[in-house]
């Protein structure tokens, strides 16, 4: 299990240097990164030059990360055909990349809503579109996680609801039945999207791509909840986060976990703030399961290249 650093599960910005050392700083075994961005630099330069900050964290020594935690899918599942079509052809030169850079799983979200079909018609049309990517990248080895969005506020305009709770999204992760296909698994989303412990203790750790933990704030109602009411994951909450980190100890879960929260949550202090805070948070939930937390890095790590603010 990977003590994973997500920057867009704390929707934390930055350069990719900063966001590595913000990892590093504060004892991260892996972190999720931004193929998109490393595809689009080696067009204009070249693959080592695109990922020289990353490579540089992943070298030999202490203090380093030991692999990538995993990478957000840009494909858009309620697309028209040829815009889905023209999403997954992107997909060769991005897995080629991601072989590459040894990244072994990649992300993709369920539409909580849709115009284009009622649920069960839906369901089979977005059954095979997740074919297709998984085909895609297992080419390459990569697992494709699944995750979906329990916000309690509809998309606008539209007109049929598609998968916004755990039921829905163990019934077509099962659908695809492709071994390289797994879940998602958002303690937030989980939590307010009618999901249990009993649900999730059936999910052997093998069928878990990434795990990220948050928790749903006190001032918030489940019944209205958006993502802005996710907070730092604490001990209790909707879910026992030490049960559930048990659980994955008990599965043989070996992928990333993340903490997670709004970032509207945290105004006014800084990025590093948020991430010493996610990182102690993450840490004591791991103590209280049992699992061994290595020490903190007691200086920042001064190898990695410095990258310079872009000139406009």
């Amino acid at each position: 299990m990977l003590k994973n650093f997500s920057p867009k599960s704390l929707g934390i910005n930055g350069r990719q240097s900063e966001l590595i050392e913000l990892a590093l700083t504060y004892g991260f075994a892996s972190m999720d990164i931004d193929m998109y961005e490393i595809l689009r630099r080696s067009q204009r330069t070249t693959a080592d030059d695109a990922a020289k900050f990353l490579k540089a964290a992943m070298g030999e020594g202490m203090g380093r990360l030991e692999q990538i935690g995993g990478f957000q899918l840009e494909i858009n599942l309620d697309a028209d055909d040829d815009a889905f079509t023209s999403q997954v052809g992107a997909l060769h030169p991005l897995t080629e990349l991601a072989a590459d850079l040894e990244a072994k799983r990649a992300y993709i979200n369920l539409p909580a809503a849709t115009d284009r079909l009622p649920y069960h018609e839906y369901f089979t049309t977005q059954q095979n579109r997740l074919s297709q990517v998984a085909d895609v990248l297992s080419a390459k080895g990569i697992q494709l996680g699944v995750g979906f969005n329990a916000s309690k506020v509809l998309a606008e305009s539209k007109e049929f609801d598609f998968v916004r709770n755990v039921e829905g999204l163990i019934a077509i992760v099962k659908a695809v039945a492709n071994p390289n296909v797994g879940y998602i698994v958002d303690t937030w989303d989980w939590a307010v999207g009618d999901g249990g412990m009993d649900q999730l203790s059936e999910i052997p750790g093998s069928s878990i791509v990434a795990v990220r933990l948050g928790t749903l704030a006190d001032d918030a109602d489940p019944s209205k909840a958006t993502r802005l009411d996710c907070v730092l994951p604490t001990v209790e909450g909707g879910l026992n986060h030490v049960n559930v980190v048990k659980h994955l100890i008990a599965t043989g879960f070996e992928g990333p976990i993340s903490p997670s929260a709004s970032p509207t949550r945290y105004k006014g202090q800084t990025r590093e703030n948020t991430v010493k805070e996610a990182q102690e948070a993450i840490d004591a939930i791991c103590t209280a399961a049992g699992v061994e937390v290595k020490p903190l890095p007691m200086d920042l790590i001064e190898d990695i290249p410095y990258e310079p603010t872009p000139v406009a």
